[in-house]
């Protein structure tokens, strides 16, 4: 009987002790894919802001040509360069926002996997 009851409770001891690591791991996983959706909306949302900045640079230098197609050379020519300077800062402030939208959606994986480890560090 007493062998019964050890070996009972081992394996009761061994049965929790595997839930409980599972239901770590379980959470862990679901930390992980939580933060991974995270940042990939991030980087989502820094791509779409970052190609409405290159839009808007465009349109804007597009519209500087179009109101000098009828102006002298000259005009044209300065009106070229500004307009080409317009599309270099847009391109400029939609790769920085590229950037920060990667750098975020980087720590916001690198504090889920932070917290991942921690709880099957538990275990």
């Amino acid at each position: 009987m007493k062998t019964f009851t050890a070996s009972a409770l081992a394996l009761s001891t061994i049965l929790f002790v595997g839930c409980d690591e599972s239901a770590f791991d379980q959470q862990a996983d679901e930390i992980r894919d939580q933060t991974q959706y995270q940042a990939e909306e991030i980087r989502d949302s820094s791509q779409m802001e970052a190609e409405a900045i290159r839009d808007q640079s465009q349109n804007a230098a597009e519209n500087l040509r179009e109101r000098t197609d009828n102006a002298p050379d000259a005009v044209q020519d300065r009106a070229e360069e500004r307009a080409d300077a317009i599309e270099d800062r847009g391109e400029a402030a939609a790769d920085q926002e590229e950037v920060r939208g990667e750098n975020k959606a980087d720590a916001v994986e690198d504090r889920g996997e932070e917290k991942a480890d921690e709880l099957e560090a538990v275990e």
